[in-house]
């Protein structure tokens, strides 16, 4: 009869043993992932697997939205307008409600996957700014060895608190100018300014592509330069009243959600300082212009938080380059 106790007793342990880690794994793969292809630029099907197959590791399903699979290829060059983007930016942002939609019950949390151009990002940041999920995570296939795929940011109202002293020690590590004691770069640019209605927002992540601060600089100084898509009629040239400039060391930065993070709570919050300094000062709301040559998901991110009010700035390769 006791052993008979024991065996039930070690059965009903195993039951709720088993039980546990089934529950577990359940909440743990709560949601969907979304493989997001705007632009074929940076899209293979050896990636799409691997995106697909890290999507069904963290949720239990997972769709791909591929714009140029239903609208035909992307043959935009970096010449063209970038506002002819918007139209299949939109398209993607409609198919990833609508297939939102079709679930019986709504998505709490939700992994993003995107290829797409750094300006396409951007917009597609801005229209995801009204969505409402628990979390909504931005992921990022790494270039650097051992990382693979990770969780680069996640889109929250906390994107847009005050830096605290947690994200200062780690941008140490990665600003050329201490977050502290120094912060970012402000160039005043000399010159007839009373009409100038802009301002840049200068983010060169060291490891891309070569010379961007200075570039983009030239650009926001003078309202025109031939690598870059200024927004506007090229014949009624804008020019910046200056430029603010976050520069990173040299190298990528670490691929870590804690560090995109940090970087982007110091971005949009010195970003927001320097926007009202300036509109105390002019009387007047300015409108930013954003270079960047981040990853995709940054570009997102600063979408999300700054589209209504800034353009990012499409860099274009240089004729015969």
């Amino acid at each position: 009869m006791g052993a008979k106790l024991w065996w039930l007793a070690a059965v009903a342990v195993a039951a709720v043993l088993v039980f546990a880690v089934c529950a577990t794994l359940l909440h743990g793969k709560e949601g969907v992932g979304i493989v997001v292809i705007v632009s074929e630029r940076g899209w293979d099907v050896t990636r799409l697997r691997a995106l697909r197959a890290d999507a069904l590791e963290r949720h239990p399903s997972c769709f791909t939205v591929n714009v140029s699979e239903l609208l035909g290829r992307d043959n935009r060059s970096e010449q063209q307008d970038a506002g002819n983007s918007f139209d299949r930016v939109r398209f993607a942002h409609r198919l990833i409600q609508a297939r939102i939609l079709e679930a019986e019950q709504p998505y709490e949390h939700v992994s993003l996957y995107v290829t797409a151009r750094h300006h396409d990002a951007y917009l597609l940041g801005d229209l995801l700014r009204d969505q409402r999920h628990t979390s909504l995570r931005l992921i990022r296939q790494s270039h650097e060895d051992g990382v693979g795929i990770f969780e680069a940011l996640r889109l929250h109202s906390g994107l847009t608190r005050q830096p605290d002293v947690q994200d200062v020690r780690t941008l140490r590590e990665v600003l050329v100018r201490d977050p502290e004691t120094e912060g970012p770069e402000w160039h005043a640019f000399t010159g007839p300014d009373a009409g100038a209605r802009r301002m840049a927002l200068i983010l060169p992540m060291a490891g891309h592509l070569a010379g961007t601060r200075e570039k983009a600089l030239a650009a926001a100084r003078d309202g025109r330069h031939d690598e870059y898509v200024l927004p506007g009629n090229p014949a009624a040239r804008e020019h910046c009243v200056g430029a603010l400039v976050f520069a990173t060391r040299s190298g990528n930065i670490p691929d870590r959600r804690e560090v995109y993070e940090a970087l982007i709570r110091y971005v949009h919050h010195h970003w927001h300082l320097k926007m009202t300094e300036m509109l105390a000062a002019k009387g007047t709301a300015l409108r930013g212009w954003v270079f960047t040559d981040g990853p995709t998901e940054i570009a997102l991110a600063l979408g999300h938080l700054l589209g209504r009010q800034s353009d990012l700035v499409p860099w274009r390769r240089p004729t015969g380059g």
